[in-house]
């Protein structure tokens, strides 16, 4: 019987020894899923985690922006009055070119009108000085005539004549 007892356990060895391989085989590859899983785990919580930062930045960017667009719009209605504005202007430098080109012309008149003035001038102070000579001229006769008036008043060619 010894030699019958024998002879199974001697093919349970194999056996028994290829499960313990296939087992520890299994269980490795069970740890190296386990541990490959669990690092994905973390690298995925990470990733998580930086996805959560850059999402709560984009929603402090978000609530600036959502501040930002009553600016915009207060920007857009003084850009609006700022462009009608400038039409304004455009129309109102027009007007004034033209009221200078018109200033000009009536300053080249004026400057022919002054010219023509002093031409005038000139020949009045010529006739203020010969008016001044003729007057002369007459204070110094002023005399004469009375005389000559007093002889004609007493003379009997003239005393029926009056």
């Amino acid at each position: 019987m010894v030699a019958t007892a024998e002879r199974p356990a001697r093919r349970e060895r194999p056996l028994v020894f290829i499960a313990a391989v296939a087992a520890a085989a299994v269980l490795a590859a069970g740890s190296l899923a386990t541990v490959d899983a669990l690092s994905n785990l973390h690298t995925m919580n990470g990733q998580l985690t930086a996805m959560g930062q850059k999402l709560n930045a984009l929603d402090d960017m978000s609530r600036k922006l959502d501040r930002l667009t009553p600016m915009q719009r207060r920007l857009d209605t003084a850009d609006r009055r700022l462009a009608g504005m400038q039409l304004t202007l455009d129309g109102t430098n027009a007007k004034l070119d033209a009221t200078n080109t018109h200033l000009e012309t009536a300053l080249v008149r004026l400057g022919a009108t002054q010219s023509k003035l002093g031409d005038m001038d000139r020949q009045l102070r010529t006739v203020s000085g010969a008016m001044r000579s003729l007057d002369g001229d007459l204070h110094s006769m002023r005399g004469d005539i009375h005389v000559m008036a007093h002889k004609i008043g007493g003379s009997f060619l003239f005393r029926g004549v009056k």
